[in-house]
């Protein structure tokens, strides 16, 4: 993270430096009349005009006394031999040009007199005091820039160091972490996509928990009886015996074909997410259509729908599966009546499946949608797995519903209820 910061503060100072270089020589490249009229130009015509005002009089030390003390530039008259100059620039001063000197804390401008071996030297203090004006502008500017480029990145930082705390609990076992979306606009996203993540990793885990537990469970059962079948099998001659545990064998293992099937359709629900085809529907129209298949079952079951359509976005073969297995259900530990209702009200419709069963316990509720979890019933002649419910549970959690379980009101057991988006 810090070295993100380092990197991304550099990098702008170096690219503020480089465009600022590289503007400025265009800007002189392209400028050169503007040249003309830089400080150093304008100080050097000064200084000739000085020049030219002392050479002009017949008192040039007298007008040098008078001369203003707070002037920018101090000229003063010196013997020639006070500056040792090569020859290059003596040959300039024999021919009356002007000659720049720079210290480190004064510029001189040296030109010969005319009819004398003395030397006019004017000085100038001011060009280093600017030129240290101007590179305290320029770390003054850097410095505000990188400032304000910080206070920028703080929340983004700090967000990201959150972010980096999650994953690594995450990743040492923890899965309930997840992070508090902030208000930063171009973390938002990132935010939710791993909140996201941490719930479909927590739930695919607890998946393969339960599925792994619940697998050992229910096929421990069969085998027990298929390896006593084999065992009797053995011991005895009697061929009625025989047929009927033979029969009792093949028995156990179509459950444990229908158990392994069963696991098939649940573990490639998960694969099914991407295959899904939404489309808007009209759920009045798949609910009879659903229902139709039931009324010749030893049940009596009664539809109280709207009269308009109630038009929903989702996939009808995933939620005719739904709405199936809620009916199976109802069946399976009702009595024989079942009620199929739909309500709608704006931006939601809500489908409820009633039965006349003993209900599902309160202690139970919150279980029955997990994987293999049975509501425990006195009648124990109801077979099953405890997975359609589960399907349902997911597929509803696709279509961004939610399937919730109470008493019923209309009649004496249990109320399924799914609430869609509509």
């Amino acid at each position: 993270m810090r070295h993100f910061a380092l990197s991304l503060l550099l990098a702008v100072v170096v690219i503020s430096i480089a465009t600022s270089w590289l503007f400025d020589h265009l800007y002189q490249t392209f400028t050169p009349d503007q040249q003309q009229h830089t400080p150093q130009t304008q100080l050097a015509q000064l200084a000739r005009d000085i020049h030219a005002l002392i050479a002009a009089t017949d008192s040039p030390h007298a007008l040098l006394s008078n001369w203003p003390a707070q002037s920018l530039l101090q000229p003063q008259i010196v013997p020639a031999s006070a500056f040792p100059l090569p020859a290059a620039l003596q040959t300039k001063l024999q021919a009356n040009e002007q000659i720049q000197l720079e210290t480190d804390q004064q510029r001189l401008f040296l030109q010969r007199l005319p009819n004398s071996a003395d030397l006019l030297v004017i000085r100038s203090d001011q060009a280093t005091s600017r030129s240290e004006l101007a590179w305290w502008l320029t770390g003054l500017f850097y410095t505000a820039m990188m400032t304000l480029i910080l206070i920028w990145l703080l929340p983004f930082l700090l967000r990201l160091l959150k972010l980096r705390r999650a994953a690594q609990h995450f990743g040492e076992g923890d899965l309930s972490q997840r992070l508090q979306v902030g208000s930063v606009m171009y973390l938002r996203d990132l935010e939710r996509d791993f909140n996201h993540m941490a719930e479909r990793i927590e739930y695919l885990v607890q998946d393969v928990k339960l599925l792994s537990g619940a697998m050992s469970h229910e096929l421990r059962t069969p085998l027990a009886r298929i390896r006593l079948g084999m065992d009797t099998l053995e011991e005895t001659t009697d061929p009625d015996k025989r047929r009927h545990y033979e029969a009792k064998i093949n028995r156990d293992l179509d459950t444990m074909s229908a158990l392994i099937d069963q696991l098939l359709s649940y573990a490639r629900m998960d694969q099914s997410i991407a295959e899904l085809q939404r489309r808007p529907l009209d759920l009045c129209q798949l609910v009879k259509q659903v229902s139709s298949t039931w009324h010749d079952m030893d049940i009596t079951l009664k539809l109280a729908l709207p009269e308009h359509a109630v038009q929903v976005i989702g996939d009808p073969f995933y939620l005719t599966t739904l709405l199936s297995n809620l009916l199976e259900n109802a069946s399976k530990y009702g009595n024989g009546q079942v009620v199929v209702t739909l309500k709608h009200s704006p931006g939601t419709c809500t489908l409820a499946v009633h039965d006349d069963g003993s209900g599902v316990p309160s202690t139970q509720q919150a279980h029955i949608f997990k994987p293999f979890v049975r509501a425990h019933t006195d009648d124990h002649t109801r077979r099953g797995f405890g997975l359609g419910l589960a399907l349902a549970q997911r597929i509803a959690d696709w279509h961004q519903g939610q399937l919730g379980v109470s008493d019923s009101t209309h009649l004496s057991g249990a109320c399924f209820t799914l609430q869609l988006p509509a």
